[in-house]
């Protein structure tokens, strides 16, 4: 280092010696490769999930009405008459395209320990399951009714299409259905807990009587009008409550920020450690290092040169443990399913549904996640570096 070197070059020179001086040192370097990974691992993984889940959640949510009313009873929701649906959501309202009463609800079936939720499927749910399995429910009955079912309600009740299936309804009364079909993985997420049936066999399984209806549904020809009809029907109907999907999505994202955000904090101290368990390493020079820095200095290196070369071994140790985590989280995810993590932002269910998470992957939050990590980790390297710089050369050979 005597002799001038150009930027780059000398750059380049002070990165070779600093990827020798980590070979050199590489179980202790390593160490704190495989700590960076795993901390950094867990942060991308919950990331990297949130964002897949709400990807997922806004796919799904297309299938649903723009706009659900229900009659409130005591602060409850409870059934409506469904020759009600005229004069509550008039066919020729402005903004509307059409309305349905809806026939569904939940069934508790004690053999799984687990609620289903049953639809019926009414002139509106025979598109949605049709979009769902890519077929709809076969057009006449057999000789037992048909149903479709979830994947994963499916493999509880180790059922497949052409089985029959025996469940009690809500009278404790057993009904003998025959699975016509399986919903995908793609709606897994969605239609998990879901059975589909005619309307009249979800009134039986159900104990609707006939003429009363879960709720009403509306698809709307504009969905930003959603406020505008949402008032005119209540006013028609004042004990009605209008739930509108825009804020269906909101809520589900503020249930996954809110909980992703939470295992984010969980995972500050484990952090915090990080950071001073590398203070600790890089501020602890062994007999070695000291002789080795007192060698480069007593040959012509200046302790900038030294604090850089330092420096370069802290940068790479933490882009390495960074990306490293990057990649577990990816394969982690989208690999593997994240168990163990994926509970945590479902939510508890009996019935979890098996996810092929779709890769959706924010470049600008995976470049911050990393920033956030290798900057703090060198900048935590800087005074260890200037002590070790400004070794006597005389007294670090000794």
């Amino acid at each position: 280092m005597s002799e001038p070197v150009g930027g780059w070059r000398r750059q380049r020179a002070l990165l070779d010696y600093a990827l020798g001086s980590l070979r050199r040192r590489g179980r202790r370097n390593g160490a704190m490769v495989v700590a960076l990974m795993v901390v950094v691992g867990v942060y991308a993984s919950v990331l990297f999930l949130s964002e897949s889940l709400r990807h997922e959640w806004e796919q799904t949510l297309e299938a649903t009405p723009d706009l659900v009313v229900q009659r409130m009873v005591a602060g409850r929701p409870t059934t409506i008459e469904a020759g009600a649906l005229e004069a509550v959501v008039p066919t020729d309202a402005p903004g509307v395209r059409r309305a349905w009463a809806r026939t569904w609800g939940y069934l508790f079936v004690e053999a799984i320990g687990a609620n289903l939720t049953v639809i019926g499927a009414g002139p509106g749910e025979r598109a949605f399951a049709r979009s769902l399995v890519g077929e709809p429910l076969p057009a006449e009955e057999g000789e037992v009714p048909f149903c479709l079912v979830g994947d994963a309600l499916a493999e509880r009740l180790a059922v497949r299409p052409g089985d029959r299936l025996a469940i009690p309804d809500a009278r404790q009364e057993t009904r003998v259905l025959e699975v016509a079909g399986v919903f995908d993985a793609a709606s897994a997420l969605h239609v998990a807990d879901v059975m589909v049936v005619r309307e009249a066999t979800a009134r039986e399984l159900l104990a609707l009587p006939a003429g009363q209806a879960t709720d009403l549904a509306v698809e709307l020809a504009r969905p930003e009008e959603a406020p505008v009809v949402a008032a005119g029907i209540r006013e028609r109907m004042p004990d009605a409550r209008v739930i509108d999907r825009r804020a269906l999505v909101r809520t589900y994202e503020l249930t996954f920020d809110g909980r992703s955000g939470l295992l984010g904090a969980l995972l500050v101290p484990c952090l915090a450690a990080l950071f001073l368990l590398a203070w600790d390493r890089l501020t602890g020079l062994g007999d070695a290092e000291r002789r080795e820095i007192g060698v480069l200095k007593a040959i012509g290196w200046e302790t900038r040169d030294v604090i850089a070369a330092r420096l370069w071994e802290s940068a790479l140790v933490a882009i390495a443990g960074a990306w490293l985590g990057v990649l577990l989280a990816y394969g982690y995810v989208f690999g593997l399913g994240a168990p163990g993590l994926a509970g945590a932002l479902f939510g508890w269910s009996a019935l979890h549904p098996e996810l092929a998470l779709t890769p959706v992957i924010d470049a600008t939050q995976a470049w911050t996640l990393v920033g956030l990590v290798v900057l703090p980790f060198v900048g935590v390297a800087v005074v260890p570096a200037w002590r070790a710089a400004t070794l006597d050369p005389d007294e670090a050979m000794r």
